[in-house]
């Protein structure tokens, strides 16, 4: 159970490492395309639709870090205000509908990125190389099955004295 542990922290490092940088890259290439536009009355065509993308990439991955802290949805509400000889079932039946949810959401995205790929669909392109609407979504299969993996180690993971997970 250790070693399962130390995976999802590999995993949650490289979630955050993900995030920052998909942050800061986005923050600097918004504003490189407003001096551009301002300065040049010109900008890179290709830019935006990336940024678009590199957006869903972040809340996407943000989502599944969200997870493995159990702040993702509204179900802990429940779990705050029950009796406290009901916080532990109810976490595990948060937990289960998570991982449920995400399961069913990464199904269907599955198919939606298979057809995706299938249909040879073009997100953009950077200057004359297509990139394939298929690697510029696969992060939604992705986030879905993170989100699952978090909240089904949720249920094994111990709390801390504090009450907060560890």
């Amino acid at each position: 159970m250790k070693h399962l542990f130390k995976l999802e922290d590999f995993l949650v490092k490289a979630e955050k490492a993900a995030v920052v940088a998909l942050i800061f890259a986005m923050v600097s290439l918004s504003f490189m395309q407003v001096l551009l536009r301002i300065f040049l009355h010109s900008g890179i065509v290709w830019l935006d639709p990336m940024l678009r993308h590199m957006v869903l990439w972040a809340g996407l991955t943000g989502a599944a870090l969200a997870a493995r802290y159990s702040r993702h949805f509204a179900l802990e509400a429940f779990v705050k205000f029950a009796p406290a000889p009901m916080h532990r079932p109810l976490e595990i039946f948060a937990s289960v509908f998570t991982a449920a949810a995400s399961g069913l959401l990464f199904y269907a995205s599955y198919k939606f990125i298979r057809d995706e790929f299938s249909s040879g669909s073009v997100a953009f392109y950077i200057n004359s190389f297509p990139v394939k609407g298929g690697w510029a979504e696969i992060i939604i299969p992705a986030a879905f099955a993170l989100i699952a993996i978090h909240a089904l180690l949720s249920i094994l993971r111990p709390k801390d004295a504090a009450g907060g997970w560890i």
